[in-house]
């Protein structure tokens, strides 16, 4: 979006009534002018990367929620074809829908302009509602749980290679005479790539796989495929109980915070690094990559660490919030480096997310994960779709002052969030969700048979990749 837009034509756009200078800075940084003004008080700098498009603030917001707006539609849905169909074919079709929205749009947003750039991502969202289903619904089948952290944390690190090595590529792209439109293509083109590969080497279940050592598949049956008979499924839900449990409502709170927070990093770093650091394309793709790079290797240790550890409880951190308050308070164009100093210390807290008060889900109530990640799934897409309504008030054009109050704001989100799960959360099963243990062990040969003859249900399989919903995803983390 920073090179789409033209941002010269929409200053001149948003300040036709006025009396203020524009100058247009394209360098690293703006030597040190950080909205310096002259004799009058009326100057403004503006980077300009040379795009084509006068989208202004709303309509780039709305272009933003399009995807959110279509997975919030279908993420709940999702779970009704992943359990019916192959989640292996499900994900094949939902980045299908994704390549081809992906590659038209450059010639919807030059030809018909931001609404129909919209419309296209709302489509796009609908795709986007099955693929952290079905990518956890495959972690489910293939990893146990003593290995489930270590699991996602590798298994998610495409969201950091993605902004680490993507937006490099991306800032050259744009900076090239190929333009911005090009970035799309090649997306289409690596995705198309992908797409072929998945279709002849993935698999939705270590059953379905003939390349496989016995003493291997021996270990996932043992390990992952835990059957239990459909008879002894339980007959209710305690939705009451549920939605009045003090811990759960601290957990949903949670979702709804950190998904608003993580989301607008996601959407508008680069857009902080070109208005208040006045960083110049390229500069700007690097300044995106690192901190991601510093999320990924700390994500991977941590999650090592955790599932090393034999006692896992909650862990609360306010390393965001002290983040956010040291961008506010301490950060300009005249020192960059020590924004990216402190952004990369905010992504390595974001690292311990995932064995944070995500973990805490697992444990409440196993026998209603199902049920429970589901809602708090919902959650977390009304924390993303919030985000650019949530931008929209506070970022009007851009200025240092706005982003000011933008990282206030987030940073008094973050504490409050904290504080509440710290008071009301809990990692320990919960008293109305005690029954008496109903499910009926089988031999190797049994599960084994059961698997061949599709006799009984994988439900605790089920349970955990359902569970695994609200963990990290491909917009987030």
């Amino acid at each position: 979006m920073t090179c789409m837009v033209n941002s010269t034509a929409l200053a001149v756009k948003n300040e036709a009534n006025s009396n203020i200078t524009l100058i247009e800075e394209i360098d690293l940084v703006s030597n040190g002018k950080c909205g310096a003004t002259d004799e009058d008080g009326h100057q403004k700098i503006v980077v300009d990367y040379g795009g084509e498009l006068i989208w202004t603030s709303y309509e780039q917001n709305l272009i933003f929620s399009g995807t959110f707006w279509g997975a919030l539609v279908t993420v709940l849905p999702s779970m009704f074809f992943i359990e019916r169909f192959s989640p292996r074919h499900v994900l094949q079709i939902a980045v299908a829908v994704y390549i081809v929205i992906t590659v038209i749009t450059p010639f919807l947003a030059t030809n018909f302009g931001y609404f129909a750039v919209f419309i296209a991502r709302v489509g796009m969202g609908l795709g986007e509602g099955f693929i952290i289903p079905t990518n956890n619904a495959i972690i489910g089948n293939w990893f146990p749980s003593s290995e489930k952290s270590t699991a996602l944390s590798i298994f998610t690190l495409g969201n950091q290679i993605a902004s680490a090595g993507g937006s490099p590529v991306v800032a050259a792209i744009c900076a090239s005479e190929l333009g911005w439109a090009a970035t799309f293509y090649f997306a289409g083109i690596f995705a198309t790539i992908w797409s072929i590969i998945w279709f002849f080497t993935a698999s939705s279940h270590p059953s379905k796989v003939k390349m496989m050592t016995k003493k291997e598949r021996e270990y996932l049956l043992e390990n992952v495929v835990k059957k239990v008979h459909k008879s002894k499924k339980s007959s209710s839900v305690p939705y009451a109980k549920i939605l009045t449990s003090s811990a759960f409502l601290a957990q949903l709170q949670c979702q709804f915070f950190v998904n608003l927070i993580m989301t607008l990093f996601q959407i508008y770093l680069p857009a902080y690094f070109k208005e208040v650091l006045h960083l110049g394309v390229i500069a700007n793709g690097t300044f995106t990559s690192i901190p991601n790079i510093f999320n990924m290797i700390f994500k991977i240790v941590w999650g090592i660490g955790i599932d090393k550890c034999k006692e896992k409880k909650i862990l609360t951190s306010y390393g965001g919030a002290f983040s956010l308050l040291l961008l506010a308070f301490f950060v300009d164009c005249s020192n960059p480096t020590t924004a990216l100093f402190i952004f990369c210390l905010m992504y390595c807290s974001m690292g311990t997310f995932v064995s944070g008060f995500y973990t805490s889900l697992l444990s409440l109530a196993p026998q209603y994960t199902a049920t429970m990640s589901a809602i708090s799934m919902f959650c977390a897409m009304i924390g993303r779709l919030s985000t650019p309504a949530f931008a929209s008030i506070l970022r009007k054009e851009g200025t240092a002052s706005e982003w000011q109050n933008i990282f206030v704001g987030l940073a008094l989100a973050h504490i409050i969030s904290g504080s509440i799960f710290l008071f009301f959360g809990s990692g320990d099963l919960q008293d109305w969700a005690k029954t008496e243990d109903q499910d009926t062990e089988l031999t190797e040969k049994e599960k084994l048979k059961a698997v061949e003859d599709g006799v009984v249900e994988e439900e605790d399989v089920r349970i955990e990749r359902i569970a695994t919903l609200v963990k990290e995803d491909s917009l987030c983390l």
